[in-house]
């Protein structure tokens, strides 16, 4: 009788036993305990771009950890500024190596989409009386639609915290 219980008690938990071993992605860094944080403190645009520029906005930038551990699939919104994109784009594409890939039952897959909104201010391309242009409506409007061509209803993400990036000129 004990025999049948423990074997029935096994049964009834086996399920629950194995898709405990589904594990999200982990970021892992000696540094940073954040992504965000690595991307704030890495991001580097060229000043000589970010010198044209007079604008305030938030871009979304979707990426996704494939099943080697590597940044994949990285795209921004479309109405961000190139210079910005562009180093965007470098900063997490060389995040790889410091993730583990999600796993389902211990099997390495790819991971659903991260979406980073990203908040920045530039104002080196502003005259001394001149503000940065807000465009942060029209931004919001194409949140799920990004420069690599792929657009989306809706999108099933892990959404990381906001970066805050300000470029001022100094008074």
């Amino acid at each position: 009788m004990k025999v049948l219980l423990c074997v029935v008690t096994l049964v009834l938990t086996l399920p629950s036993l194995l898709n405990g071993q589904d594990l999200e992605p982990q970021f892992k860094h000696d540094k940073y305990k954040h992504p965000t944080q690595l991307i704030a403190d890495n991001m580097m645009p060229e000043v000589y771009e970010l010198s044209k520029l007079c604008v305030s906005s938030v871009t979304f930038v979707r990426f996704v950890i494939g099943a080697d551990g590597k940044v994949k699939n990285v795209a921004c919104t479309p109405d961000t500024p190139a210079v910005i994109a562009k180093s965007l784009k470098q900063t997490i594409t060389a995040m790889s190596g410091h993730w583990t890939p999600k796993e389902v039952n211990g099997v390495a897959v790819e991971s659903k989409p991260y979406l980073l909104p990203v908040v920045y201010d530039v104002n080196f391309g502003c005259s001394n009386s001149e503000q940065s242009i807000s465009k942060f409506e029209d931004a919001i409007k194409h949140v799920l639609v990004f420069d690599d061509g792929s657009v989306a209803e809706s999108m099933e993400c892990t959404v990381l915290p906001p970066m805050v990036q300000r470029y001022s000129k100094s008074k």
